[in-house]
């Protein structure tokens, strides 16, 4: 397909069948934005908007906030500009601000799919199957998140490779005997390399890449792997070819590799970033359900399945040629993503990227993409982005019909889109705001422990933003290692999980037995939020009743308060049991975003609290 055609200044002629090749393209297109409009709030996503907010306001907080066991540790905030994106976003555009730059996000990436599938000749069919099993597979990945700037940054390296290295890409270019033909696909022996010095240049956009996602995301990692190993088998590659008349070449390479890794450095704690990342890459990290092996036998993995089997079926029946580097990285990124969730997300990006022209080929082979020349192709030289068959043979009243469906499809994704674009879910099942709501109304202040995924939304409900201000600190929260010391984090889950099984979280031998009581006696806080459906956390709470009172209660949460500052009625703090709500009704439903309550508690000059 000669997409170039498309932007010309000359008009197109008029073919009912052309149009419905691309309402097929436009439905497929609408229809992944569908799939990748989520609307539901993500637990972390209070946090990011509120220490963006905080470092645009304060300017970076070189120490952990909010929490009253943390104070003065030290904070790696590896995400700012993620956060200041999103809490930009969120307070220039509300939650439609926020919806509508992660929707743009995943229809550029389906659309530079479809693009690069078209510009390299791969038909309808292929081309829409890997579209749809792209956003399918990111779909439950694609949360506001920071996440998703390492999705886009990530496809933008791709694009910077395939720009620089046209001509050298999707041909088998190592000379290497054992390899085979079948390596080689229709092409034959390997040809003469072919690479331009003026595209290679723009290799410089790669450090500069590595710069922004470095201070974005921590997924920055994975992108420079993926980077040091493209370069790396591309040098083999020439070498293959050439012996040491490939020095000047390797040297390019290795150039732009180490500016890539010095590039990492620039960072707002230099060199101690990457200590600290270190030393935090030899933890496990089971208890964060994205760093765990995905379950291949589960519903939620079909789609990555799917993929991987359509890649194997790739590799096996293909007759294009196997882009060696290509195929080494995927089979890396495939190695990771079989051990942690969250990296199946760039392994549809890549196969996205890379692997729709194979499918095209499968699919030949399969009888399902077979080309017929229409008559607009022979006549202007212009050739639809489909099998003309697929369109061109129906019937010209099959055809209005089809152009119908077409439409009610594109309506009603639009629809979708639309709709979901109007509300971002904060779901009432799953976060405590009907106990939100009986904290602001009872005004209550202090130290709180609360249960892991809630705190970030504590934070944005009820933190303290200047010195002095009446609120309440957590204990810790989804900052995880960042902010917080391995200790602080066993102590928090031992209260919250009790087990200690290595397949549900990491522990550390340093951190002593396991104590599910220490988490309520450090820092000596003043109020505990724990979810119902976390039941070793409510058997602690109930088995110290002698010291805790139940202050609030509903089907999702328990809001316990110590004794000698709530059940004393000479306490400033005291709460008549009147006033108390005890109940077992489960919330339905959900709010709008950010559904914070109104909170104005009066300022209490024994109120310990902490600077964010």
């Amino acid at each position: 397909m000669n997409l170039k055609r498309l932007w010309s200044d000359e008009p197109l002629p008029f073919s009912l069948p052309q149009w419905l090749d691309w309402g097929i393209v436009a439905a497929v297109v609408i229809a992944c934005g569908a799939v990748l409009s989520s609307n539901v709030a993500d637990p972390d996503l209070w946090g990011h908007v509120q220490y963006g907010r905080d470092a645009l306001r304060n300017g970076l907080s070189w120490t952990t906030t909010y929490s009253y066991l943390a104070e003065g540790h030290p904070w790696i905030n590896h995400e700012i500009l993620a956060e200041y994106a999103l809490a930009l976003g969120n307070d220039l555009g509300g939650s439609l601000g926020l919806l509508l730059g992660k929707s743009l996000l995943g229809l550029a990436i389906v659309g530079l799919i479809f693009y690069r599938a078209f510009s390299q000749g791969v038909k309808l069919i292929p081309a829409c199957a890997s579209a749809i099993l792209v956003a399918w597979t990111l779909a439950p990945h694609w949360s506001l998140r920071p996440q998703l700037f390492s999705f886009a940054l990530f496809t933008g390296l791709l694009a910077i490779l395939s720009y620089c290295f046209e001509g050298w890409e999707g041909r088998c270019q190592m000379q290497l005997p054992w390899l085979g033909k079948r390596l080689q696909g229709n092409e034959g022996a390997p040809q003469s390399l072919e690479y331009s010095s003026e595209r290679m240049r723009h290799l410089w956009l790669v450090p500069l890449l590595i710069v922004v996602w470095t201070n974005t995301h921590g997924a920055f990692l994975a992108g420079l792997c993926v980077y040091l190993a493209y370069l790396g088998i591309r040098t083999v590659e020439v070498y293959s070819q050439r012996g040491s008349e490939a020095e000047g070449l390797v040297r390019r390479f290795g150039l732009m590799a180490g500016a890539a890794v010095l590039a990492t450095l620039l960072n707002p704690y230099g060199p101690k970033f990457h200590l600290w990342l270190a030393q935090d890459l030899l933890v496990p990290r089971p208890e964060i359900m994205e760093w765990r092996a995905p379950n291949l036998l589960s519903m939620s993995s079909l789609s990555f399945v799917l993929m991987l089997a359509a890649w194997i079926a790739c590799l096996v029946c293909s007759r294009r040629p196997r882009d060696i580097t290509q195929q080494v990285v995927m089979a890396l990124i495939v190695w990771q993503s079989l051990l942690h969730l969250r990296h199946i997300a760039f392994f549809a990006i890549a196969f996205g990227w890379w692997m729709p022209v194979h499918l095209d080929s499968l699919f030949e082979r399969l009888g399902l993409g077979k080309r017929f020349q229409s008559d607009e192709e022979r006549l202007y030289g212009w050739a639809p982005p489909t099998d003309p068959a697929f369109t061109a043979s129906l019937s010209t009243g099959m055809q209005h019909i089809f152009g119908l469906l077409l439409l009610f499809a594109l309506t009603v994704g639009t629809g979708q889109i639309i709709f979901r674009m109007t509300s971002l879910r904060v779901e009432r099942d799953r976060y405590p705001a009907d106990a939100f709501y009986f904290i602001a109304q009872k005004k209550l202040t202090g130290k709180m422990l609360c249960t892991f995924n809630w705190s970030q939304y504590a934070i944005a409900a009820f933190g303290p933003r200047q010195p002095g201000d009446p609120g309440i600190l957590v204990q810790v929260d989804g900052r995880c290692r960042t902010g917080y010391s391995q200790d602080m984090l066993d102590m928090h889950f031992d209260f919250l999980l009790g087990r200690d099984d290595p397949n549900l979280r990491y522990r550390a031998a340093s951190s002593g037995p396991l104590d599910p009581l220490r988490a309520l006696h450090a820092g000596r806080p003043d109020l505990v939020l724990v979810s119902r459906l976390q039941e070793p956390s409510v058997a602690v709470m109930e088995s110290q009743k002698e010291h805790w009172s139940l202050l609030y209660q509903d089907g999702l949460a328990q809001l316990w308060g110590r004794k000698t500052k709530y059940d004393d009625p000479k306490s400033a703090f005291y709460l008549n049991p009147k006033h108390r709500e005890i109940g077992e009704f489960y919330p339905r439903g959900f709010l709008r975003w950010p559904a914070l309550p109104t909170y104005q508690p009066e300022p209490i000059n024994t109120l310990a609290t902490s600077t964010p």
